[in-house]
């Protein structure tokens, strides 16, 4: 059975070489969905090992009659093209939802009741409150956001937000198309949170549990989605796959390194966050305005990285672009081979770097 092609990833998140099963769901599962799984109680998802628990011939027969293929068509038949599969890489918070709305709320399958749980964001409208973490401190307060058309807006109070046009005086509103999205709950310290990113500002809020999390995010997606034109998409592979990629932009890697200002007179270390062509730098990960950023441009412009074992003192690679190179210091080898292929694939995608909007500090 773990021959078959479908079967020889996890149904849930696509590790390879899954070792346990839901041998009532007919499922075969990596190490950590299992564990998501057993939480959903055996009325739901009973757990085994493959190599360690004794199977009995009706379990072996759950697994030949389904197996990872036939689950995927009934659990994910409804799935909203603009919501995201759950992977390898993420949230431990994100991992659990995927599993809970595929088989304890059966979101995705095709019954009246499931269309009107995806209904909660499929209209890419949505409103409620949110706490906010301030822009210049660590406080976290209560926001009216409003998500409406092309724009996600926020209030500092319910009553502040006009009855006859929900749409004035907003503390502040965000582009859907030039904003990122991101979760963040391993990195700040707050359950629930995602980050949105606009204009190279950061901006976090947080939810009241993981599904409300994950409503607002698919339904930013779904908003975003239909500001692509993906009603327009539906039988155009190519044009879809523009957009599913569009709405999948995110951070390609976050991390600290140290970092040597231009002087070369000792390193400091911050947080970095590479997002398409462009990789900021800050003080904290959790900083709403960034200390730089350097705007990648072509390899035939000047721009590469490479390791640097001239350096002293730790792991380092250079970053050559055509004002400067900076040189950079991480915790480990792999790390620094994570950065270059990275920063590499970057700089293949690059458009172009314009001179004006770069900006460097002395930092």
């Amino acid at each position: 059975l773990l021959q078959k092609p479908d079967n020889k990833a996890c149904a849930d998140c696509g590790r390879p070489d899954p070792d346990w099963a839901s041998v009532t769901l007919g499922v075969f599962l990596c190490i950590d969905c299992s564990g998501v799984h057993r939480n959903l109680g055996t009325h739901v998802s009973k757990v085994k090992s493959i190599q360690l628990d004794q199977w009995q011939l009706e379990h072996l027969m759950t697994m030949r009659e389904i197996g990872n293929a036939v689950a995927r068509d009934t659990w994910e038949r409804c799935l909203p093209p603009s919501n995201r599969r759950c992977t390898i890489r993420d949230d431990p918070v994100l991992r659990e939802q995927w599993i809970r709305a595929k088989y304890e709320r059966k979101e995705y399958t095709d019954t009246p009741e499931s269309a009107q749980l995806r209904a909660r964001y499929l209209s890419g409208m949505k409103e409620g409150f949110l706490s906010k973490k301030g822009k210049d401190n660590a406080k976290w307060q209560k926001r009216f956001v409003i998500l409406n058309g092309d724009k996600l807006q926020y209030y500092q109070h319910e009553k502040d937000v006009p009855k006859d046009c929900r749409a004035d005086n907003p503390k502040d509103s965000l582009p859907l198309l030039a904003t990122t999205i991101s979760v963040c709950s391993q990195k700040i310290e707050k359950p629930y949170s995602f980050q949105l990113t606009y204009n190279r500002r950061n901006y976090f809020f947080a939810a009241e549990n993981g599904q409300e999390m994950v409503d607002w995010l698919n339904a930013i997606r779904a908003a975003k989605a239909k500001c692509l034109g993906i009603d327009e998409a539906v039988g155009d592979p190519a044009q879809m796959a523009k957009i599913i990629d569009h709405l999948n932009s995110a951070f390609a890697l976050e991390g600290w390194l140290e970092k040597q200002g231009p002087q070369e007179k000792g390193w400091k270390r911050r947080w970095f966050a590479l997002h398409d062509s462009v990789l900021l730098y800050y003080k904290q990960p959790t900083d709403a305005e960034c200390l730089g950023f350097i705007q990648l441009g072509k390899r035939s412009q000047g721009y590469s990285v490479e390791e640097n074992q001239k350096l002293p003192l730790g792991f380092c690679f250079s970053l050559i672009t055509q004002r400067r190179t900076y040189s950079l210091r991480a915790e480990s080898r792999d790390l620094v081979r994570a950065w270059i292929e990275a920063l590499n694939l970057a700089i293949e995608k690059s458009q172009g770097a314009d001179s004006a909007a770069m900006c460097e500090d002395d930092d």
